[in-house]
């Protein structure tokens, strides 16, 4: 049977999106009748073999802190090498796939497709040096930042698919000089599955949290993280406030790096309109989804085609409006734009979110409507686990030299 080594930071039970992406799609392999292993860290515990529904778990064990962004580099860095030795002393497998946590783990491809012989595909989920660019991590277009795009660019050209999520990002694929028969459009969608539609007034989740039925809830729930854009959202809370708009809450559920610097800001602000949840279950995830009558996805400016946020298919799944904030090229923003399923307000629009939200409060049968626009759309759409695995099988048959 043919084989697949899938190379990650994080698998389940670990938290993580990009390790949810990966054990949808390993499963999909494993139905189709391939031999499917991971390889992951062990975050600090021994390594170990196992069989998880079948599909054969490596870990190597690896010492990492999100404490701060040195020490999370570093860990990064170290883990790059671990990965690479634990893979090189796996049995061979036919396809090699690296996903991008930890960042530049494509390096390692190259030296795989040397020793092993495989084939090789890199699934992007963000692209870096540019990330850390527009994240002020690196200086834009400094030595380091161009140093590492020359590694990432050469070691992307080695790898016979590039996966990406979005055509924003296969767009920036191509300007690095990755060949276009190379590049490959997956979007993120098959994670949302155990996502249900349920009902916005009669809602558990707003019981739990004493959120009365008639209040209309626009929320953001997921990472807050240096890639979303906040201040839109923040000025359109004060804009209502002082509007005098009562029974509106802007809800935001989850953690990450900009959680307290947007919690900070709220309560500068005196915005009484906002509120703030820790991350929810997965098992309750319908529930607390459902909870919104409209959803918040935003991007910084810059950020349009380094990632492509995965959340977006959660907020269809869960049959709501989806309000974009962020740069119009985007594949959040195309997406809804091509199918009805929400709105798309520019970076600093604050005005205009505000008109659009006092609009769907006003005419609730758009919010019916919209959502249900959006869910249908994402039932007929084949999830990403099975265009991967297409992918993967065509490569295997493919010829060497039309690729």
């Amino acid at each position: 049977m043919p084989s697949i080594l899938f190379i990650n930071r994080v698998y389940p039970p670990d938290s993580g999106a990009t390790g949810r992406v990966l054990e949808q799609a390993a499963g999909v392999f494993v139905k189709a009748g391939w031999s499917a292993t991971i390889l992951a860290t062990g975050c600090g515990a021994e390594s170990d073999s196992r069989v998880r529904d079948c599909v054969t778990v490596v870990r190597v064990p690896t010492l990492f802190s999100k404490s701060s962004l040195l020490v999370r580099a570093l860990g990064y860095a170290l883990m790059i090498p671990s990965l690479l030795l634990k893979a090189l002393i796996l049995p061979r497998t036919d396809v090699v796939v690296t996903m991008t946590d930890p960042p530049m783990l494509a390096v390692i491809g190259p030296f795989l497709r040397a020793a092993k012989g495989a084939k090789l595909v890199h699934w992007a989920q963000d692209l870096y040096p540019e990330v850390a660019e527009e994240a002020d991590v690196f200086r834009k277009h400094g030595m380091a930042a161009g140093a590492i795009r020359f590694l990432s660019t050469a070691s992307l050209k080695a790898h016979h698919l590039v996966l990406s999520p979005g055509r924003c990002m296969s767009e920036r694929l191509l300007l690095r000089g990755i060949a276009p028969e190379r590049v490959r459009l997956i979007p993120n969608i098959g994670m949302e599955r155990d996502i249900a539609p349920s009902e916005r007034r009669n809602n558990a989740f707003r019981g739990q949290h004493g959120i009365a039925p008639e209040t209309l809830v626009v929320m953001y729930s997921g990472n807050l993280g240096r890639a979303h854009e906040f201040a839109t959202v923040l000025e359109a809370a004060r804009m209502l406030k002082e509007r005098g708009e009562h029974g509106i809450l802007f809800l935001f559920v989850g953690e990450g790096p900009s959680r307290s610097i947007v919690e900070n800001a709220s309560l500068s602000a005196g915005l009484k309109n906002v509120r703030f949840l820790p991350p929810q279950p997965g098992s309750g995830i319908s529930e607390s989804l459902g909870a919104a009558d409209l959803h918040l996805v935003t991007m910084r400016e810059g950020m349009s085609g380094l990632v492509v946020p995965s959340k977006f298919y959660g907020v269809l799944a869960a049959e709501r409006p989806c309000l974009f904030v962020g740069p119009p090229d985007s594949e959040v923003a195309r997406v809804i734009l091509e199918i009805g399923c929400g709105s798309v307000i520019g970076i600093g629009e604050s005005s205009r979110l505000v008109e659009v939200i006092l609009n769907y409060r006003d005419h609730p049968g758009r919010i019916t409507g919209e959502g249900r626009q959006g869910c249908e759309w994402l039932r007929n759409q084949s999830d990403a686990g099975t265009e991967f695995q297409r992918c993967a099988t065509g490569l295997l048959v493919a010829v060497d030299s039309t690729l």
